[in-house]
């Protein structure tokens, strides 16, 4: 059975908009182990893997000047091999720093755009007996939760593997289209989906006018607030708040820290907040320690924090969240003070009222030229300083082909920033991967030194 699907209108825009490489969308992650995975029982879990999520078999086909989102079509010469690589850490190199290095390198290279949008790279000789496994996926695959449902389908939770039955079938190619079909095929998308939203834009009338006759002033009051909401998100903002990471480039530096779990979590809650509380206080008081080492003051940076809107039904594939941008007050004597002047930006930015209306935003700019498409989105993508994710991972060990895991850590992508922090909890450690630009952030040891002292006095907090 062919799982051929047009790419949805968000996927699509993240897709288009790399018509500016400095927009790149690559999700990289990094999965270090205290042993060697078995390479047998690990090629076989990735091509299971690949036959039960079809996206990893597809490659993309589209047309740059098409006002029709691309589709995804199975690859009918998929090859493993190419896809699942086996190197070794070279001698001085077999330690984190070495490993760092292929992460990077990862981030750095764009895809073969006329194969499948995924690597994997299993780096051996890591501290002697251990490895580095490295998964780069296109952001138009999934997401940061969905990367994580599906890394943990490779995960165990025992050295044992269990017995996963028989091998799924393979996913068949789909037909091949002549142009003519090509054409009736967009066309039919094109009025389903304008069909879709024509419904929703009605839906959300009808909504508003039931509240303006049952509630006029609170309907009122509503209606300005979304007004107010959208003018927010979709404000174009070009040029970044810092002073001094200002370039962008397609270069990438890779660093990692990490702390307990408990200690963040114990730090929210010590002034009535969240992990995330903590973890944002983290970054803002490591930016501002940069900037103030460098000789600036600087009162916020914009920030694009990812809301999830992922429900418990989605599959793994696709993106399901929205874009929050805001300036992040780079404030508080204590990092108590920047943990409780924090908690209302960031609650207010995850339920920023036309935040659930931004899929319509992107329906919208799916229609237009890619050229005109990513002008508008790098629009609102290259005035980012920082971008910021926290995701969880498994509360508990896990193992990857009979090696137990020792890290988890995400290397989001910049996206147009000058830097992107993302957590990742793993069995009681929050792993903090900071993706950098080394043109927008001079000197990435400062940051990473300044971070690093941020986390411990935020853990202090507790």
């Amino acid at each position: 059975m062919s799982h051929d699907e047009r790419m949805g209108a968000f996927d699509a825009v993240m897709w288009g908009i790399e018509d500016d490489p400095v927009l790149r969308s690559v999700i990289v992650a990094m999965v270090t182990t205290d042993s060697v995975p078995d390479r047998h029982a690990l090629t076989e879990r990735v091509e299971r893997l690949t036959r039960v999520v079809p996206k990893l078999r597809q490659c993309v086909i589209g047309n740059p000047v098409s006002l029709i989102p691309p589709r995804w079509v199975t690859d009918p010469d998929f090859d493993l091999d190419y896809h699942l690589r086996w190197v070794a850490l070279p001698a001085g190199e077999q330690d984190l720093s070495g490993a760092l290095r292929i992460a990077e390198r990862a981030a750095e290279q764009d895809f073969d755009r006329d194969r499948p949008l995924w690597e994997l790279t299993v780096a051996t000789g890591l501290d002697g007996d251990g490895a580095a496994i490295v998964l780069k996926l296109h952001h138009a695959i999934t997401d940061g939760v969905g990367g994580m449902m599906l890394a943990a389908t490779l995960f165990d939770m025992a050295p044992d593997a269990p017995d996963l039955g028989p091998m799924p079938a393979a996913p068949a190619p789909g037909e091949r289209l002549d142009p003519v079909q090509r054409l009736a095929h967009g066309l039919d998308y094109e009025v389903q989906e304008s069909r879709g939203l024509l419904q929703g834009l009605a839906a959300h009338g009808i909504g508003l006018a039931q509240r303006a006759l049952a509630d006029p002033v609170g309907s009122l009051q509503g209606a300005s607030a979304f007004a107010a909401s959208a003018a927010r998100l979709l404000a174009p903002a070009s040029e970044p708040l810092s002073p001094v990471m200002t370039g962008r480039s397609l270069d990438v530096r890779c660093a990692l820290l990490h702390a307990p779990l408990a200690d963040l979590k114990a730090a929210g809650k010590s002034v009535g907040g969240t992990l995330n509380d903590a973890f944002m206080a983290v970054v803002a008081r490591g930016l501002r320690a940069y900037h103030s080492d460098l000789g600036v003051d600087v009162e916020a940076l914009r920030v694009n924090m990812p809301v999830n809107m992922r429900t418990d039904g989605d599959s793994a594939g696709g993106n399901a969240w929205v874009p929050a941008r805001f300036a992040l007050p780079l404030v508080g004597a204590t990092p108590q003070d920047t943990m409780r002047e924090l908690h209302p930006v960031l609650l207010a930015a995850r339920t920023e009222p036309a935040l659930p209306v931004s899929t319509v935003v992107y329906r919208l700019l799916c229609t237009l030229p890619n050229p005109l498409a990513t002008t508008i989105a790098g629009g609102l993508m290259k005035g980012t300083d920082v971008a910021a994710t926290n995701v969880p991972g498994p509360p508990f060990p896990v193992y990857v082909s009979g090696a137990r895991v020792t890290r988890l850590v995400p290397f989001a992508p910049k996206g147009g920033a000058s830097l992107n922090v993302a957590l990742m909890s793993y069995d009681g450690t929050a792993f903090l991967g900071i993706t950098i630009d080394p043109v927008a952030v001079t000197d990435p040891d400062l940051l990473v030194n300044c971070l690093s002292a941020a986390l411990q006095a935020v853990r202090s907090a507790a």
